[in-house]
């Protein structure tokens, strides 16, 4: 394993809140809980099924302290307090492995102790559709492409880029 890997997931939950105890009209959103994966545990049920979870260390969302948006849009997640360490009866740090979906974190070098969270989608995952033939005719119909200029994304000759991390070593241990 390389000292690079990078090993952050993140958990989208279902929450309902309430503005006050006497509020009888209950609010439904979406809470993201940030991790790096710490164990993989493999329950084996005498061979008929097997179940895995992810044990993690949380970052605290429930405060601005620990999570925030930049300005350009991005998640950005402090691990210097985590939440559900497993200390107290309440907490869980463990999550099924459906649960999640991997992301990878990039530190950022301007704020000490932030890291901006970076989404992907695996290679192996393509949307397929219902499987109807009608299906892919109307989605082929309907796929909109945005227009972009590459030139936008081309560095000129004359700016030099920094593409070089100095704060790993580039080791690969077994």
């Amino acid at each position: 394993m390389r000292r690079t890997q990078n090993c952050g997931i993140v958990v989208n939950s279902s929450i309902t809140s309430y503005d006050s105890a006497r509020d009888s009209n209950p609010i439904e959103g979406n809470v993201e809980y940030y991790g790096l994966l710490t164990d993989i545990i493999e329950l084996d049920y005498y061979g008929k099924w097997k179940v895995f979870l992810f044990r993690c260390d949380w970052a605290d969302v429930n405060t601005a302290r620990e999570i925030k948006k930049d300005q350009f849009g991005f998640t950005m997640v402090n691990f210097s307090r985590l939440i559900h360490t497993g200390q107290q009866l309440m907490d869980e740090p463990y999550v099924f492995s459906s649960q999640v979906k991997q992301i990878f974190y990039s530190k950022d070098p301007t704020d000490e102790g932030w890291y901006v969270v970076l989404r992907n989608t695996p290679r192996d995952l393509f949307d397929m559709g219902n499987g109807s033939r009608d299906d892919i005719v109307e989605r082929s119909e309907t796929l909109s492409f945005l227009e972009q200029n590459l030139d936008e994304n081309i560095p000129s000759t004359s700016t030099q880029h920094q593409l070089v991390r100095y704060d790993v070593d580039e080791d690969i241990y077994k």
